[in-house]
């Protein structure tokens, strides 16, 4: 406890190392943990909700910084430990060594804590520790596209599976079938065995009984142990055939699930009753002409309209368009990345009368660049905090006004 006196609390400590530290060392596990453990109502809050809420926390001393200062020095106690000691010797070269060695090991969120909590730490390690934390987590963000990336051909690659798989429902049927026979030719091969050894040791007694010419058994016996030598080579050959189609319908099986999964969760969304939404009560009277009376027809809110969506999750782009031009709107769409494509996107925003930008598909930047291109232009933007069909047909269709959309002129 003696060494504790040489450092700070969490709350105590530089405020930009406040969130590396935390984000470093709990997990968001360990932040809903926390939180539940000192009354906080976690059930329906997102994983960014946990540490927001867990940072506007760490300002001052209270239940849930004092549960993180505890859990942190907990997981930080030996590291604490060795800056102490190379305190005392006054060797700062020693402490920056020993940040590099840990931090070059992956050991970062505990030695960080131990080296910007010590109260007479040099302020130009302070520095570069916070430069160098900074820099990994932009290296860690590009790792993140980079797997998302892998992640989109991964879905194109199940895209093509999904065409195969009426194929392998057929090919799983014809398995199975195939699997019974071949356990029916076990059992009769089996069988077979059990009578030709009985046949043998029938001829082994009776030469030892009655002696008939020796060589009749002989050829007698070496004809029976070729025939039982053939039988059993099938009957391993029929057990080897037998485990294979075992592993491949057991295999057939489990992928035929997986994709009956992703098939409901894209049929779910078009559930029956949603084509009352887009069904004009006067198809005789479109919209269009201007001579519908109707002014609660469903299709006149977005009729003659052009929608342009930024973002979003790219193989549902046809389902989008599907939304809009159901409800008689005109659809366009930009997949997000900015990067080269500026006017592009404001020539985009120009032809368009609504704005849709899903954030949880989006990049920050992209978000900031449609908004200001929105405002410049006029034109009606509504931001989704989800990219699901259902949110973007609550935004652009149902007349309500959705908890999931903000509109903003």
């Amino acid at each position: 406890m003696d060494t504790m006196k040489y450092f700070l609390n969490i709350w105590e400590i530089d405020r930009h190392f406040k969130c590396p530290v935390i984000g470093a060392m709990l997990s968001v596990d360990k932040h809903k943990d926390i939180l539940k453990k000192c009354g906080w109502g976690v059930r329906e809050l997102k994983p960014y909700e946990y540490h927001s809420y867990l940072m506007g926390c760490m300002g001052d001393e209270n239940a849930v910084s004092i549960k993180t200062n505890n859990y942190i020095r907990h997981q930080s106690g030996k590291y604490m430990k060795e800056i102490a000691s190379l305190y005392k010797k006054k060797d700062s070269k020693k402490v920056r060594a020993l940040w590099s060695d840990y931090s070059a090991r992956g050991i970062i969120g505990p030695v960080m804590y131990a080296i910007v909590s010590h109260k007479d730490m040099d302020v130009q390690l302070l520095q570069d520790i916070h430069g160098e934390v900074h820099m990994l987590s932009h290296a860690n963000m590009t790792e993140v596209f980079n797997i998302r990336r892998k992640l989109e051909n991964a879905d194109q690659v199940l895209d093509r599976e999904k065409n195969k798989s009426c194929e392998k429902s057929k090919k799983i049927r014809e398995l199975v079938s195939h699997l019974k026979l071949t356990g029916k030719d076990k059992d009769s091969l089996s069988r077979e065995n059990i009578r030709l050894k009985k046949r043998i040791d029938e001829l082994e007694t009776q030469t030892a009984s009655q002696q008939p010419s020796e060589l009749d058994l002989t050829q007698d016996v070496e004809r029976l142990e070729q025939a039982l030598s053939c039988q059993q080579e099938a009957t391993l050959r029929a057990e080897r055939e037998r485990k294979q189609l075992e592993i491949q319908l057991f295999s057939a099986r489990n992928e035929n699930s997986m994709l009956k999964d992703e098939f409901a969760q894209l049929s779910s969304v078009f559930a029956a009753g949603t084509d009352d939404l887009y069904r004009c009560r006067k198809p005789e009277k479109c919209p269009i002409t201007g001579t519908c009376p109707d002014e609660d027809c469903p299709r006149r809110r977005l009729c003659a309209k052009r929608i342009f969506m930024i973002g979003g999750i790219t193989k549902m782009k046809s389902y989008y368009r599907q939304i809009v031009e159901k409800a008689g709107g005109e659809f366009d769409y930009h997949n997000g990345y900015i990067r080269n494509s500026n006017e592009d996107l404001a020539a985009k925003v120009r032809r368009c009368d609504v704005v849709v930008c899903p954030v949880s598909c989006n990049s920050h930047n992209a978000c900031l660049k449609i908004k200001h291109l929105c405002v410049r232009y006029n034109k009606e933007l509504k931001i989704l905090n989800s990219a699901s069909l259902s949110a973007v047909t609550q935004a652009l269709i149902v007349p309500d006004i959705c908890d999931d959309a903000l509109s903003v002129n």
